[in-house]
């Protein structure tokens, strides 16, 4: 299997981002914590838009932490990923039996600890399999393990996540679990074992993601420790707010909403980054595949298809369209003179010329087949397409390139075919046919000359009129 693509570390703006994102939930929190216990109204409306919020921002990202699993096969993504599919399992449960939301005592057969306790298993879960993923991640079988666990058995691992947040839940629902709340006093919860092993497991969390050397701070990694930073100070300020719907509370919740948020954020940053790369790669790949690699001007098959549209464009329109076949004279017996390494190198050079004598981003040059090419001269009659030939024809003579006799240079041979909307061809392969015809006169008559065919009659280029028109 080949290996997973280099992701080079986070740029700098991207972690003053992360900093500064950093410093406001810190910010945040600092000066919650005074007023945390002030009571607050109860807004009905909150805890299911807050729920519905995190559920789904935290399923988005499950998916697409698993989706760059299989893209890139990094083990530590599984159990990552997992970490969002048990909240994103665990928090609509919470919300059905917490109480006064759909019933007074909530849904479902809980009691008045069975939300409290989804609390502590939701956040106390969460940094676990961070943490997992992490001591995974640092691990010497981590490499190995991504090479030998397949798609199939990387989802089955990762289904264990939501499955445990559903045998938490019952367990919260069922379970003679002692109270961790009076009313909507968390006084209990604060004080209790299970309250500050959650905010304990959230600093370890967020102490692991601090451990990761610098090297591996990546774009995900740096808005992980955003998200388990968020996540730490949602716990903090919960145990210090003393009741629901205070100051603190509120405040904790909109922590989570950040928490479940950033990383996701993050992913889709990443993925509209690849996106980008994927294009401008697709349009260097396309514009190198359009290009004659020995000549650089265009290949045969881009011709080809522009050659057709231009065709179809004219017939609509009747605008004129021309062609001039170009062949180098002589060729393969400077070939055989001077060896294929100097041929390469004329045919460069031939080509190069050619290209200098159009100049209209419509006009194209390509190579046609060994040592011929083809001028497509879009809008272009006659005369015009003849006066195009015949520059390039003394630009290549200028280039004064040895030819395989004493005292003579390369030169080429060219052949010119016009359709207009008064009289033309019936398709295009008749106008190829046509200056091929007139491309063999021009061969026939002496070589390094142009001619052209029109209506049917060969005439050389010498017989046409100078254009009053520059080109």
């Amino acid at each position: 299997m080949p290996k997973a693509p280099h992701r080079s570390s986070a740029t700098a703006p991207q972690r003053k981002w992360a900093l500064l994102l950093a410093l406001l939930i810190v910010l945040a929190a600092v000066v919650t914590v005074p007023y945390a216990a002030i009571a607050l109204p109860v807004v009905a409306p909150f805890l299911p838009i807050f729920a519905a919020t995190v559920t789904l921002t935290e399923a988005l990202t499950a998916y697409l932490l698993m989706v760059q699993f299989v893209a890139v096969r990094r083990f530590y993504l599984v159990p990552l990923a997992g970490a969002y599919a048990y909240v994103a399992m665990l928090v609509p449960i919470q919300l059905l039996v917490f109480p006064g939301v759909f019933a007074p005592m909530g849904l479902l057969g809980g009691n008045t600890q069975s939300a409290v306790w989804m609390w502590v298993f939701w956040h106390g879960g969460f940094p676990f399999f961070i943490g997992l993923s992490l001591l995974l991640r640092q691990s010497r079988v981590h490499g190995a393990l991504g090479q030998r666990v397949s798609v199939g058995q990387a989802g089955l691992l990762f289904s264990l996540a939501p499955l445990l947040a559903c045998a938490m839940a019952w367990l919260a629902l069922q379970g003679d679990l002692p109270p961790l709340i009076n009313g909507n006093s968390f006084k209990t919860l604060s004080d209790s074992v299970a309250g500050w092993s959650v905010w304990g497991l959230n600093v370890a969390a967020v102490a692991l993601v601090l451990l990761l050397p610098k090297k591996r701070w990546e774009l995900v990694n740096l808005f992980l420790f955003v998200a388990v930073l968020a996540s730490l100070a949602d716990v903090s300020l919960t145990l210090l707010s003393s009741a629901r719907y205070s100051l603190g509370w509120y405040v904790s919740r909109l922590l989570s909403v950040v928490s479940s948020v950033s990383l996701l954020a993050a992913l889709i940053y990443q993925i509209t980054q690849f996106y980008q790369e994927l294009a401008t790669t697709h349009a260097s790949l396309l514009r190198s595949s359009a290009r004659d690699k020995l000549t650089g001007v265009y290949n045969r098959n881009s011709f080809d298809n522009a050659a057709q549209a231009e065709w179809q464009r004219a017939q609509r329109s009747g605008e004129p369209l021309s062609l001039v076949l170009v062949d180098i004279d002589h060729f393969k017996r400077y070939n055989d003179h001077f060896g294929h390494v100097q041929g390469d190198f004329c045919l460069h050079a031939v080509a190069q010329a050619l290209a200098r004598s159009v100049h209209r981003p419509t006009d194209m040059v390509a190579r046609y087949g060994g040592e011929e090419f083809v001028i497509l001269l879009p809008g272009t009659r006659t005369e015009q397409a003849l006066r195009i030939a015949e520059q390039a024809r003394r630009a290549v003579a200028d280039l004064r390139i040895p030819a395989h006799a004493p005292g003579l240079s390369v030169s080429f041979s060219a052949g010119c075919a016009s359709w207009d909307a008064n009289a033309g061809f019936p398709d295009f392969e008749d106008m190829l046919v046509a200056a091929d015809q007139a491309l063999y006169k021009a061969k026939a008559q002496g070589r390094n000359q142009v001619w052209a065919q029109e209506d049917q009659v060969l005439r050389p280029a010498s017989a046409y009129e100078e254009p009053q028109v520059a080109y």
